[in-house]
C-alpha cells in the first residue's frame, strides 16, 4: 500500500555552512541562562496521582508551563516520559496522562511557548497571526528556535528531579509535538526513546510545495505578501528541517504515518525517517489521515510500545 516513489526517499540536504555552528552557539547560550523551576501542587480527586503545576525560564527567559505527575505509589526510580501536543494545542487535562501513570512513568507535559498557559516571548518579523511565521526572516529570532530550545531546557529540568531515572527519559509527541520531539534528540542525546507520531517539520521544501493544510499554509501567506523574500524564509527554515537535524539521533525512534494525512503528508515523513541510521521503526495506516494519533487502534500501539520499552529496560539493568 505504500507508494514506491516515496518509500525509498531521501531529501537532499539543505544545511547551510554554519549550520552546526549555529546550534552549538544556541545551546551554549540556553546553558548561561537560570532554570528557575517552580512547582505548585495540584490537588486532584485521584490519590493515586502526584499532579504539581511545573514552570521554569524557557528560552531567553520565557515562562514554561506544563504538568508535572508521578504514581503517589512509587517513589524513586521513575522512568519520565515527556509529552509535546499538537500545533495549536495544549497539555490538556492531568486525566490523559493516567494511563501513563498506571505503566510506572513520571509524566512532565508542557505547554509549547505561546500555547496554553505558557507564555510566547517576542519576535521581530511575521504578519500572518500563526506561530510559524514569528520572526521567519532570521534563524536567530525565529518561532521554532525557542521551542526547541525550550524543550531542551525541560529536560534540564528534568535531571534536577532526583526521583527520576535521567536514563529513561522517553520524548513523545504527535503532530508539531512529534516534530519538535525528533529536532530536540538530534540536538541533544539525552532522550533514550523518541516516539514521533505524523511529525511535522520533515523535509519542509517538500512540504510547502505540496499545498497541503495545516501551519505550513501560514508561511505560503507569508511569501505572497512578501515573495522578494523567498530565499531568505527557506534559509531560515533549513535550520530547523528535521532532515537537517536527525542524522545524530543516537536512540531508537518510532514513528507513525497516515496515508491521507494532508497536514504532515506521508511523503515527508518517510524522507526524514530514512535518514535515521539508529534503530527505528514505523507504522503506516493507508486510509489515516493527521487524526491518527487519537485512533484506539493506535492508542492501543502506543500503550504496548511504552510498556515493552520500560519492562526492556529493567531487565537490561
Amino acid at each position: 500500500m505504500i507508494d514506491e516513489l516515496w518509500k525509498d526517499y531521501v531529501p537532499e540536504s539543505t544545511r547551510e555552512s554554519d549550520f552546526d555552528a549555529f546550534w552549538e552557539e544556541t545551546k551554549l547560550e540556553s546553558k548561561k541562562q537560570p532554570l528557575e523551576v517552580r512547582l505548585t501542587d495540584i490537588p486532584y480527586p485521584i490519590s493515586s496521582i502526584h499532579a504539581q503545576k511545573l514552570t521554569f525560564n524557557g528560552f531567553n527567559g520565557t515562562d514554561i508551563a506544563g504538568f508535572y505527575l508521578k504514581p503517589d505509589s512509587v517513589k524513586e526510580n521513575l522512568p519520565c516520559l515527556l509529552v509535546l501536543h499538537g500545533y495549536g494545542g495544549n497539555k490538556g487535562s492531568i486525566a490523559n496522562y493516567a494511563k501513563y501513570l498506571m505503566m510506572g512513568y513520571a509524566v512532565v507535559a508542557l505547554d509549547t511557548r505561546g500555547h496554553g498557559e505558557s507564555a510566547n516571548g517576542s519576535y521581530p518579523a511575521g504578519g500572518t497571526g500563526s506561530w510559524v511565521t514569528q520572526g521567519i526572516l532570521d534563524p536567530r529570532t525565529y518561532y521554532y528556535r525557542h521551542v526547541y530550545m525550550d524543550v531542551i531546557r525541560a529536560m534540564d529540568v528534568i535531571e534536577t528531579l532526583p526521583e527520576l531515572d535521567h536514563e529513561r527519559i522517553v520524548i513523545y509527541g504527535a503532530s508539531m509535538g512529534g516534530g519538535i520531539a525528533l529536532a530536540v534528540a538530534g540536538l541533544d542525546n539525552r532522550a533514550s526513546f523518541v516516539i514521533a507520531d505524523v511529525p511535522n517539520m520533515c523535509d519542509l521544501p517538500l512540504a510547502i510545495q505540496l499545498k497541503m493544510e495545516g501551519s505550513l499554509v501560514s508561511v505560503e501567506q507569508f511569501l505572497r505578501q512578501y515573495p522578494n523574500q523567498l530565499k531568505q524564509v527557506f534559509k531560515t527554515l533549513s535550520y530547523f528541517d528535521n532532515k537537517n537535524l536527525v542524522e545524530n539521533i543516537n536512540c531508537p525512534v518510532r514513528f507513525s504515518a497516515g496515508g491521507k494525512d494532508s497536514i504532515c503528508p506521508p511523503q515527508t515523513i518517510y524522507g526524514v525517517y530514512n535518514l535515521i541510521t539508529t534503530e527505528k521503526d514505523i507504522i503506516y495506516y493507508p486510509f489515516s489521515g493527521h487524526d491518527l494519533p487519537g485512533s484506539i487502534s493506535h492508542t492501543d500501539h502506543l500503550i504496548t510500545m511504552l510498556s515493552e520499552y520500560v519492562t526492556e529496560r529493567v531487565t537490561e539493568s
